[in-house]
């Protein structure tokens, strides 16, 4: 019988109770310690895929508007779009874009893109967000397919660019 005899006034159950209770703290805190190194590698894993994404990213987009450089001039320069493709075309670029920006938005408010990622894109928003096709790419389909807080952030800046006119 173990529970009879003791150790400096401890049975000895007592005392193996007590040294497997610090064991498992001892095993909890290093399990939180591997644990902590693994969320840590799989953020730094998120984020450098994210990194590549993007420039992928960019990179895809640059190519659409230099394959559409003379109606992506037009959309710039608020030039008369002719109508049929020219126009589905304009809009469809600039549909192209503001999926890439929504996209790099919900990566940064994820913690996965970089503020300066993301402060490049939000920079030149009012710009493109002032350009005549603004208003037929929000009432298009393409427009309103968009997350309801990005929506919210672009109409945001909508409105506050029409109050400093």
């Amino acid at each position: 019988m173990l529970a009879a005899t003791s150790y400096r006034g401890t049975s000895v159950l007592d005392y193996y109770a007590n040294v497997a209770e610090i064991i498992g703290v001892v095993l909890v805190v290093v399990t939180l310690v591997f644990l902590t190194m693994q969320i840590r590698q799989n953020t730094r894993a998120i984020r450098s895929t994210t990194i590549q994404a993007v420039m992928q990213s960019e990179m895809a987009l640059s190519k659409i508007l230099a394959d559409n450089s003379a109606i992506w001039e037009k959309v710039l320069t608020a030039a008369p779009l002719q109508d049929g493709e020219e126009k589905h075309r304009a809009i469809v670029v600039y549909i192209v874009f503001m999926i890439d920006t929504e996209t790099r938005y919900h990566q940064f408010k994820a913690g996965y893109l970089y503020e300066a990622s993301w402060e490049g894109r939000l920079n030149i928003l009012p710009e493109v967000i002032e350009l005549p096709i603004f208003g037929p790419w929000r009432r298009s389909f393409g427009g309103a397919r968009h997350s309801t807080d990005f929506l919210e952030l672009i109409d945001g800046m909508a409105k506050e660019k029409q109050r400093h006119e």
